[in-house]
């Protein structure tokens, strides 16, 4: 996942890693060596054993001065939908970065499982505010992420709510 963060943090995006807290790594992975990014932003992420609180970090990101920078955008969240917050608050953060986003698109290693189904309690509340929810299991599949990133960011340009260039 690292990997595909780098690479849309090369391409201008912003890219955040969500654990206990918001970690931005944008700047860490940006880095010329790949190598180097992905030792940095795993150095920056010290709290990734810690549980995951997506609805707080949600939260956090949208409070942010990065909050703004979510109007129009495609936002890509990657996760099992393991949340330790409570899936209400879960469904008011993403309610929020659903009026901001233009697209959402939730990326699961568990969703390529053929008998997958969205039970934990965060991935449901979370599913209704997405545009979609894509396997991200293989290295197959998230090369479909990126050409799904890719259409996205297409009808973005055609797309009355996306922002002026």
């Amino acid at each position: 996942y690292l990997h595909l963060m780098r690479g849309l943090a090369l391409r201008g995006g912003e890219t955040f890693a969500f654990a206990t807290r918001l970690t931005r790594l944008t700047g860490a992975l940006a880095h010329r060596s790949a190598q180097a990014a992905v030792e940095g932003a795993n150095a920056k992420v010290g709290d990734r054993f810690g549980g995951t609180r997506i609805a707080t970090n949600v939260e956090a990101l949208l409070r942010s001065r990065h909050g703004e920078g979510v109007r129009g955008a495609i936002v890509v969240v990657a996760s099992d939908g393991w949340d330790t917050d409570p899936p209400e608050q879960l469904a008011r953060a993403m309610t929020r970065l659903r009026r901001r986003a233009f697209r959402i698109v939730w990326i699961n290693p568990r969703a390529g499982a053929p008998s997958f189904v969205p039970r934990v309690a965060g991935m449901a509340a979370a599913l209704p505010y997405c545009d979609a929810l894509l396997p991200a299991d293989t290295f197959a599949s998230l090369a479909r992420v990126v050409d799904h990133i890719g259409r996205c960011a297409g009808d973005s340009r055609s797309d009355p709510r996306a922002p002026a260039p």
